[in-house]
Parts: structure tokens; C-alpha cells; sequence
């Protein structure tokens, strides 16, 4: 009975890493991710603009065909400079195998990041 469960206890481990290349996966790299919703944001809402760059100062935030000589899909006229600094901000600047391993080393050392739904 005690190797049974001490098997069952080691089998804990690939099922978490499991779970957790699954969540990362999903999060990362399925449509309408975290610089998504706050393009969506700011498509209504100048104060959410302010909150991330500090205040909106003399950024054109318009939406029509400007938007074409950004490389980002959702970009809809945003400087790519704030783009560019929203990837930094949320790591997507860096490639995805780095951001999964920051992922792990923060969980492990039970940093689960910062909450955008409480103070």
C-alpha cells in the first residue's frame, strides 16, 4: 500500500506541470488577451489610457485607417509605441517558453501577480 501512494503522491507533479502548460497556453495564445481588452477599453474610455501611459497628453487616439501601419490587428489607430509598451508591461516581448518558466518560478514562490479586480 505505501508505494501505491507514494506513486499516486509523485504523479502529482507532471499533473500539475500539466495543468499548468495547459492554463498558460490557453491565456497566451487564445484570441482576446489582456492587451486586447485594453485596446478594447480604450476604444471607449480615455481614463484607461491614462492609467497606463501616465496621462494622455498628445497621443492621437483615433480609429479608422491610420491603424494600418501598425503591425498589431487590434491596434484601431493607438501609437505602436504604447502597443510596444503594453507587451513589455505584460512580458509579450519576450518569447513564449521565458514567460511560461517566469510563470512557474512566480508560482512557486506564490507570486501570483498583481490584481486588476482589487486594490
Amino acid at each position: 500500500m505505501g508505494p501505491y501512494i507514494l506513486r499516486r503522491l509523485l504523479l502529482i507533479i507532471p499533473t500539475l506541470f500539466g495543468i499548468m502548460l495547459i492554463n498558460f497556453t490557453l491565456t497566451q495564445f487564445v484570441p482576446g488577451g489582456p492587451i486586447e481588452q485594453i485596446l478594447a477599453r480604450l476604444e471607449g474610455s480615455g481614463d484607461v489610457f491614462e492609467s497606463f501611459s501616465g496621462g494622455a497628453g498628445d497621443v492621437d487616439v483615433r480609429i479608422g485607417s491610420d491603424a494600418s501601419d501598425s503591425g498589431y490587428v487590434g491596434a484601431r489607430g493607438l501609437p505602436k509605441e504604447f502597443i510596444e509598451e503594453l507587451e513589455r508591461e505584460f512580458g509579450f516581448d519576450k518569447p513564449a517558453h521565458v514567460r511560461f518558466f517566469n510563470m512557474m518560478w512566480n508560482y512557486l514562490r506564490f507570486d501570483f501577480g498583481e490584481s486588476y479586480f482589487r486594490s
